[in-house]
């Protein structure tokens, strides 16, 4: 199908907007898009008119009775996309606020074509001249970003993003009314099977961002909750290896051999608290359903291996000099890598999703 602006949505959350600043941009937005679908979020009677004028240059306008926050306002946008225009190649959301030009979304939406099974994201370079809370912030969340989700994105908060008609449903049902549902539809990526697509577009800032409503501990915390998740599992996977092991020693296999209770204690144990995490990382942690074949043969051969390293490790650490402290400072050193190492294989090979199909 050949490109063009009219086959796309535009989508614009608007919270007492400016009419200097949204009229301007929706009549030039109007030049190229036939479909726009503003969202008045309950900013009440003073800023009707602005809306009215919207609803004059050609836009649909819905209205929430109170401010509901932004990610209401999207949801609320995308089901009506979603019901009224089946039709339509994709849904483009952009701020009303002077943020983002109308050039930016046609490169956004031209990306969209291209690109039918990505979410496109509109990225800023946070370069020169852009304020240290912005920088700092982006940075960080980055950082931490990549490291949740095994993604790489360079500007994790902009808003300005092109969704296939596809996706609109899982949109739809991400969780947050606010300014969180923009980060945690990116936490849903992973989960998904859907690649993000970044194009660089114009990095504006208005009155030095002093509006801005990012949060860097906030969205740190968010992004941060599926290692936070897998943490606990691994802690309670090393509670009920424990136990087991305890339980086993003292009562079930009180009787036999030394070697023989030891080893059918450990081995019987390390099986029930690895099944355990199996079954807790695939459901609590990765939360696809969609993964690629072999998922439970990778997850036991990784046990198997990270094991045996592990029993190398330890023999290879007893010719050390230094006593118990040094030693104990190896293995924490040694536990410490391979709780990274092991998040990393299980969310990039073990629970790999499968790509998402248009």
């Amino acid at each position: 199908m050949e490109f063009k602006t009219e086959n796309y949505v535009i989508l614009i959350p608007a919270y007492k907007p400016v009419y200097d600043e949204m009229i301007p941009f929706i009549k030039e937005l109007r030049e190229s898009y036939e479909l726009i679908v503003c969202v008045d979020d309950g900013g009440g009677e003073k800023y009707k008119p602005v809306f009215n004028e919207c609803e004059e240059l050609g836009c649909v306008v819905l209205k929430h009775p109170v401010n509901r926050g932004k990610g209401a306002a999207l949801r609320t946008g995308l089901s009506f996309i979603k019901d009224c225009y089946e039709d339509a190649e994709g849904v483009i959301t952009a701020d009303c606020d002077g943020q983002h030009t109308v050039a930016d979304i046609k490169k956004v939406t031209k990306a969209l074509y291209e690109h039918p099974d990505d979410m496109i994201i509109g990225g800023r370079r946070f370069d020169k001249d852009v304020p240290f809370r912005s920088q700092a912030g982006n940075t960080f969340t980055r950082i931490l970003y990549k490291l949740a989700t095994g993604i790489s994105i360079y500007d994790t908060q902009t808003g300005l993003r092109g969704f296939p008609m596809s996706l609109l449903p899982d949109l739809i049902a991400v969780s947050g009314d606010r300014y969180e549902y923009e980060m945690n539809m990116l936490l849903k990526l992973h989960d998904w099977g859907v690649s993000p697509y970044e194009v660089t577009i114009a990095t504006i800032y208005l009155n030095e961002n002093k509006g801005s409503h990012f949060n860097a501990l906030k969205d740190g915390l968010r992004i941060g909750a599926r290692i936070f998740i897998y943490a606990a599992g691994s802690i309670l996977s090393f509670v009920i290896d424990w136990l087991f092991f305890i339980i086993l020693m003292k009562l079930v296999f009180s009787g036999s051999d030394e070697t023989v209770r030891y080893a059918l204690s450990f081995g019987i144990a390390r099986a029930v608290s690895s099944t355990f995490n199996y079954i807790y990382n695939r459901k609590a942690v990765f939360g696809g359903k969609n993964y690629e074949r072999g998922a439970t043969a990778k997850y036991f051969a990784l046990v198997l291996a990270v094991l045996g390293l592990g029993m190398l490790v330890q023999r290879l650490t007893a010719y050390i000099p230094g006593g118990d402290f040094v030693h104990s400072a190896i293995k924490l050193a040694y536990d410490a890598v391979m709780f990274v190492v092991n998040y990393i294989i299980q969310r990039d090979f073990v629970f790999k999703i499968k790509k998402r199909k248009k």
